[in-house]
């Protein structure tokens, strides 16, 4: 099909029409692909399936009937040809004018009427002033991460003469009863528990706190009102439980000794160092991205745009499935959102219709601005995306690759990486105001703020590995 000759012309209202012309032979081979089906599928006397003459068939269908056929299997795919030609976005159904097949030894002409997606109005998008934190690292962030090892590395001690206190570990035998009757799935043998930790109902570890070792003691508790399952949520329970074995967590000295056992340093020092430079490394790359943010933010103050319904609409359904997927996936209960209240839907779709706005008016904007300076995606980085996400989700990177194109998801991974070039090319292009980050909750916020900006992005732009993601997802 890479004869069809298209072209373009514009309309108002962000509309076109394209005026496609179809070469006879790919004409005559549509009809030709039309009759060897027909030839399958009709059974005549005389003839076996497959074996009709083309003249019989064309007797006994009809010219008129088989073009007619012909046009219908192969216009959609005519009408994609001539929009990848045209390099036009449709954002909506086409209207296509067309006739019927005269003669399959010419060519044939249609014309699309198409609304495409609108071209913002840019205002000033270079030579801005943003506002950008100055990363830094805290040494008592470091010390964190030093006693988070130090914890990873504790051993459990057995404790004697004192009873089970908050943050102890407890060896434990439990068996739970409501009404008198063994609770399924609430009984338990030799069971560790960190008392303070929250894994059993609440009431349970404040309960053995004070316990001695090789104790009996009966728990008399109640589920929480929005316990899942639902069947023994607000229902009274009682637990025999018997301590075997008390322990507390021994921790480590953090010292050179610790560093080299547990790392591939040999001093605490060094440790502490490739500590502060990790954390430093990921602190920079989030203060690029927020500061990449607020000016996309600030660009868009200044952009005339109206975009059209049916693609927030489109976009909107999207968002849903993907959050209704997302509470699946974390065990979340899909049938309360099913079942809301038509107050609470018309709350949400309110929500996801805005989210959705947005989205499609950042992309909007980063489409034209790798439009106006000549970004492109080149085959390489396409594959080292593909390649890096493979590596991150432990997948192959050649079957990935693979799938992804065999999907129809390539452009969507090469249109989120054309737009991260452009938001990459905003940044380098404005000039920062550098400020001093404030304390370290405020740094963490920050970090917060950045990281939901890379899940943000992953929607603005249909995100390479996000699509990448919904690829496998696919596969499964």
């Amino acid at each position: 099909m890479t004869d069809i000759k298209t072209s373009v012309k514009k309309l108002d209202n962000d509309r076109v029409e394209l005026e496609v012309e179809v070469p006879a032979a790919e004409v005559k081979e549509q009809v030709s692909k039309t009759l060897k089906k027909l030839g399958h599928e009709v059974k005549l006397p005389g003839f076996r399936p497959g074996k009709v003459p083309r003249p019989v068939l064309v007797t006994h269908f009809g010219k008129e009937a088989i073009h007619a056929q012909a046009l219908e299997n192969a216009l959609s795919g005519w009408y994609t040809v001539a929009v990848e030609q045209s390099g036009i976005k449709p954002v909506d159904q086409p209207e296509i004018d067309f006739e019927q097949i005269e003669d399959e030894d010419k060519s044939y002409t249609f014309k699309a009427n198409v609304q495409v997606m609108p071209r913002p109005k840019l205002g000033k998008y270079t030579g801005l002033e943003v506002e950008k934190d100055i990363p830094a690292v805290e040494a008592a962030e470091v010390e964190e991460d030093i006693e988070r090892l130090r914890k990873r590395m504790a051993k459990l001690e057995d404790i004697e003469g004192r009873p089970a206190a908050a943050g102890d570990f407890t060896l434990i035998d439990f068996t739970g009863y409501i009404e008198g009757e063994p609770l399924e799935g609430g009984a338990g043998k030799d069971y560790m528990l960190e008392l303070g930790s929250g894994q059993f109902i609440p009431g349970f570890e404040d309960q053995i706190e004070g316990m001695e070792k090789g104790q009996s003691k009966k728990l008399k508790l109640a589920f929480p009102d929005t316990y899942k399952p639902e069947e023994l949520a607000g229902k009274e329970a009682e637990f025999d439980v018997i301590v075997k074995e008390i322990k507390e967590r021994v921790l480590p000295e953090a010292d050179d000794e610790f560093a080299a056992e547990n790392s591939e340093f040999d001093t605490i020092t060094e440790l502490r160092e490739d500590i502060e430079a990790r954390i430093m490394k990921n602190r920079e790359a989030a203060t690029e991205s927020d500061f990449r943010r607020r000016v996309l933010e600030k660009v868009l103050e200044d952009v005339e745009l109206t975009v059209p319904q049916s693609l927030i609409d489109s976009r909107a359904h999207q968002i849903e499935v993907e959050f209704v997927y997302s509470m699946e996936s974390q065990g979340a209960s899909v049938k309360d959102y099913l079942e809301q209240t038509e107050e609470q839907k018309q709350a949400f779709t309110e929500h996801f219709q805005k989210q959705a706005e947005a989205i499609l008016r950042q992309e909007m904007v980063l489409d034209t601005i790798a439009d106006i300076e000549g970004l492109t995606v080149s085959d390489e980085e396409f594959e080292e995306e593909l390649r890096n996400a493979a590596e991150s989700m432990g997948k192959d990177p050649e079957e990935l690759l693979a799938r992804t194109t065999e999907q129809g998801r390539e452009q969507d991974v090469r249109d989120d990486l054309l737009r991260n070039k452009a938001a990459k090319l905003l940044g380098e292009k404005s000039i920062p105001v550098l400020k001093k980050a404030g304390d370290a909750k405020e740094k963490a916020e920050a970090e917060v703020a950045a990281e939901a900006e890379v899940e943000a992005e992953a929607e603005v732009a249909a995100e390479a590995e996000a699509e990448v993601e919904a690829a496998v997802t696919d596969d499964k």
